[in-house]
């Protein structure tokens, strides 16, 4: 099995590969550095940055490999993780001025496709909190949470060893919440409490600490962003085709305001497409 790290010589790509190294070893999978060959990325700088990646393997023992291919990027690689048996593919986003993250972009690309792995798209907020990776969070709303976005969540940690958080957002309009009292909120929370329940035994079972935290709110991003503001976290995952159905909510992709706002790391998880 394969964990693909798709490399463009960029730091934001190398970052993405560091996350995908460390996903790797937790499972001893093969780690699959993957550039597409086109005019605007130099050859040269994509393999100094795979052999950078290579070092940093070998400290964990993770076995790597080099793949080069041709013709439209987000085509390519979807043949070649068709031919290849992978667990997930990581990217980066680059930061391109006057666009939005995922307009035209390698990573809207492939996340509109029916991949046959999974897909972790990071936008890198801190270089440097690759390495320091010790307290994770996982927004949701109430209490969806599918089986696969738990798995890449508690393999995210147990790969770092670090702590996690999985903060339950409830939309509401102010009129709701400024008509909620105490007691009708504890309850609510605590109903979620209970449906999260083997989320948090499975989470034990792994030794991971997990905090479970919630919050009514009439704007899901800006208390995500208020509440990243307020504690120390270096990675933050969510879900990105549940995230952008919400367009309602927003003037903007809520996903896309994120990506923009975000003070920490962040990974667009999406799981591979049921066969």
């Amino acid at each position: 099995m394969k964990v693909v790290a798709a490399m463009n010589g960029l730091v934001s790509s190398d970052v993405a590969a560091l996350y995908a190294l460390r996903y790797a070893a937790l499972f001893d999978h093969t780690l699959c550095l993957l550039h597409v060959l086109n005019p605007t990325d130099r050859r040269e700088e994509v393999e100094m940055s795979m052999a950078e990646a290579e070092e940093a393997a070998f400290h964990y023992g993770v076995k790597t490999e080099r793949v080069f291919l041709t013709g439209e990027p987000a085509d390519a690689i979807e043949k070649y993780l068709a031919a290849t048996r992978t667990d997930t593919l990581f990217c980066s986003t680059r930061i391109r001025k006057k666009k939005r993250f995922f307009q035209n972009s390698l990573s809207e690309k492939l996340s509109r496709l029916s991949l046959p792995a999974n897909l972790a798209v990071l936008r890198v907020a801190h270089v440097n909190a690759v390495f320091v990776t010790e307290n994770i969070l996982l927004p949701i709303r109430e209490d969806r949470l599918s089986a696969r976005k738990f798995a890449f969540f508690s393999a995210m940690a147990k790969a770092f060893g670090a702590a996690t958080e999985i903060y339950s957002i409830h939309p509401a309009d102010r009129r709701r919440i400024d008509a909620m009292d105490t007691h009708t909120a504890r309850m609510l929370f605590q109903k979620i409490n209970s449906r999260l329940g083997h989320y948090a035994n499975t989470m034990k079972l792994l030794d991971i600490p997990l905090t479970i935290k919630h919050a009514l709110t009439s704007s899901e991003v800006d208390q995500i962003l208020h509440h990243l503001a307020r504690h120390n976290f270096q990675l933050m995952i969510i879900g990105g085709r549940r995230l952008a159905k919400f367009p309602g909510f927003f003037r903007e992709n809520p996903m896309e305001r994120l990506f923009w706002h975000t003070p920490v790391n962040t990974i667009a998880f999406y799981a591979r497409e049921k066969r």
